[in-house]
């Protein structure tokens, strides 16, 4: 124990001179026994490659392009999309993968073609990293940078939905499905760029792959949903759970499949068979599927109504609009209050479904909205007194059910709005007849013959009701 204190004396001692030796103060040891630099308490790290990827090239700017273009396409859309959750999906798949999508592929197609043009293809031969790491690091920022445009995108206008929408939610699977998309055929378009030593391949691709998606979109069979950018036009369905999954597989498998197949050694190009074959599975499927992806949702589809007399119904995804539908309504309401067998409600009725005999189902609600507002309240009364007139009949041709007597009943109900000085076109004698009565007739006998006429036309007898 007496010889510690002597040994760190004969240590320090040492240190000392060593110091008095060199000139310099003895510089502090690290706990690993290594010199610290003064003012150097720790290194800076250096970036990994992939974030050097990233920071550099085309893809930043591909990406601030496709935000851009992608909020501008939809900033244009507001009126068609901006009312309910599958509306505001449908748009971003159309703006992401029909203009995002071609945008992308073509900055990742020159992305591909860097090393040519730098004349350091040679150069890369001869590192040591392997061919698929170098090349999925040359694509990365051309495949990141587009996906956080659309993703962003997709978050604004998500955002900008909730004030408006109704019941339900955004469908995010098919979100992400897109987000994928998009990356995988920017995967595509870096591998073309890849192989094709062309300076005009990154519009071509562009071009081609924008009249592709459109190609497959139209086609009237299963076969249109393969095209990441087919369009649902419901607004009272849901995806099946399993869509935007299977989307997934799809594309990103052609892009795996595509990139191994360039990017590995000969031997083990094998490997890119197993993408393939999931991706043309997930095809398949999609294609045999059709139309069923979407199913009807029965709670998208439930009325809303409000307290008059008669009610006025919204489906629950439009259930924010009611109010306003109330209000452009109440002059109808109020001259069909009272009227015996006169509808009992004014529904929004699905197109692909048939509302009760007892309603006055008029459909394309969203038609007259502009952000839950009524943007045409007359036009708006006018075909819901139309739609009260001419209820659908099986075995009823439309010359009996758009009928001047119905008609002129209508225009009663709510005029159909027109310029001062315009004529209604060429009017039928019968129908201004009628018209007349209608707007003479005392009260209680217009009540009365309004009465029977609902009592006939509700029950599919439009023959019965004669003339007032």
């Amino acid at each position: 124990m007496s010889r510690a204190p002597h040994q760190e004396s004969h240590a320090a001692g040492r240190t000392d001179h060593a110091a008095g030796r060199t000139g310099r103060a003895a510089e502090p040891l690290s706990p690993a026994g290594a010199p610290r630099r003064p003012g150097h308490a720790h290194s800076p790290r250096r970036a990994g490659p992939l974030l050097v990827e990233l920071r550099r090239g085309a893809g930043l700017p591909a990406g601030a392009a496709t935000l851009a273009v992608l909020l501008f396409a939809m900033y244009t859309k507001t009126d068609d999309w901006l009312t309910g959750w599958t509306e505001t999906t449908n748009m971003l798949r159309v703006a992401g993968l029909v203009l995002g999508a071609p945008l992308a592929a073509a900055v990742a197609c020159w992305q591909g073609g860097r090393e040519r043009r730098r004349r350091t293809e040679e150069l890369l031969a001869t590192v040591a990293r392997p061919p698929l790491r170098q090349a999925l690091l040359a694509a990365a920022p051309a495949v990141v940078w587009p996906v956080v445009g659309y993703l962003v995108t997709a978050v604004v206008c998500l955002a900008w939905t909730w004030q408006y929408a109704g019941g339900g939610g955004p469908h995010l699977s098919l979100i992400v499905a897109d987000a994928t998309g998009i990356g995988s055929l920017a995967v595509l378009g870096f591998v073309v760029g890849r192989v094709v030593p062309w300076r005009l391949a990154p519009p071509v691709v562009a071009l081609v792959m924008y009249n592709v998606e459109l190609l497959l979109s139209n086609q009237e069979s299963g076969i249109s949903w393969l095209s990441p950018g087919k369009e649902h036009i419901s607004s009272w369905g849901r995806p099946v759970w399993w869509f935007g999954p299977v989307s997934m597989v799809w594309t990103a498998g052609l892009a795996a499949a595509a990139l191994l197949a360039y990017a590995v050694r000969r031997r083990a190009r094998a490997l890119a068979l197993a993408p393939l074959a999931a991706a043309v599975t997930a095809a398949v499927l999609l294609a045999q599927t059709g139309d069923g992806l979407w199913r009807p949702d029965p709670a998208s589809a439930a009325l809303v109504c409000d307290e008059g007399t008669p009610r006025v119904c919204a489906t629950r995804v439009h259930s924010r609009m009611l109010p306003d539908a109330s209000r452009a309504l109440a002059g109808l309401t109020a001259k069909l209050r009272g009227i015996p067998n006169a509808p009992t409600r004014i529904v929004e009725a699905p197109v692909d479904t048939q509302a009760r005999r007892a309603d006055a189902a008029l459909t394309g609600w969203d038609m007259y909205f502009r952000r839950n507002r009524i943007a045409e309240p007359e036009m708006f009364a006018a075909n819901a007194a139309l739609a009260a007139t001419t209820p659908y009949c099986p075995g009823v041709s439309d010359a009996d059910r758009y009928s001047d007597l119905n008609e002129a009943v209508a225009e009663w109900l709510a005029p159909i709005p027109r310029p001062k000085n315009v004529p209604r076109g060429q009017t039928e004698p019968g129908f201004t007849r009628i018209l007349k009565r209608l707007k003479t007739m005392p009260d209680r006998e217009r009540t009365r013959w309004l009465g029977g006429y609902f009592a006939a036309t509700r029950s599919c007898h439009p023959e019965r009701v004669t003339a007032p």
